[in-house]
């Protein structure tokens, strides 16, 4: 009996919580894979999938959180627009495009730029590796 009494309770408690709100961004080179990776989080196929301009803004809710991802533009000169999203952000999910093999000192110096800033600074990082065909996650 106590114990039907405490899960009672402790649902009561959940079920009385506060939605969280956390605001996360995806970045990573052009191509990369970004809007795709997003497109198969929220259950839509990752087909035919156009360059991002700027950013786009997508918002999900799992469980008692409310989650907002700013998918922002991997081109060369949007890249300096990333900063300004730091500050707000809960974390990271820098995507890497393993198969771009060429690209890969350029990704190198677009990640160490973003680890580099004081607003990002004890915030959690996934790297999401997109290679041919699969797809890895790292969580720093």
């Amino acid at each position: 009996m106590f114990s039907l009494m405490a899960n009672c309770c402790s649902w009561l408690k959940r079920w009385q919580e506060p939605v969280r709100k956390v605001t996360l961004i995806m970045v990573g080179l052009d191509n990369a894979g970004k809007t795709a990776t997003v497109r198969g989080i929220q259950g839509e196929s990752p087909e035919d999938v156009a360059p991002t301009v700027g950013f786009s803004k997508i918002d999900l809710k799992q469980g008692r959180f409310e989650v907002t991802i700013f998918d922002l533009g991997g081109g060369k000169r949007i890249r300096n627009i990333w900063r300004n999203y730091y500050a707000e952000s809960y974390g990271v999910i820098f995507v890497v495009d393993s198969s771009d093999i060429a690209r890969m000192e350029e990704t190198k110096q677009a990640m160490i730029e973003v680890l580099n800033s004081p607003k990002i600074s004890g915030k959690p990082m996934l790297v999401a590796e997109l290679g041919e065909g699969s797809l890895t996650y790292l969580v720093f």
